[in-house]
């Protein structure tokens, strides 16, 4: 998910972001207005992901947390 100073939101899975190559410019996600900058970027999770507990939650553990219990 993408936010932006001016208010504007993109949620997109990242499986539909292409692949470019070395000698592209990149991959347009959305295009921001002159002034208008992404003040934002993170990774939702899945909604579909449920631990053991049947909780919703992500793979985000820090190598502490998974080492530790």
């Amino acid at each position: 998910m993408l936010v932006t100073n001016g208010g504007k939101v993109i949620r997109t899975p990242v499986t539909d972001i292409r692949i470019a190559g070395r000698n592209t410019q990149g991959v347009t996600l959305f295009k921001t207005s002159e002034g208008e900058q992404v003040v934002s970027v993170t990774a939702l999770a899945d909604a579909k992901s449920e631990d053991e507990n049947g909780e919703e939650g992500d793979d985000t553990g820090s190598a502490d947390e998974d080492a530790n219990g």
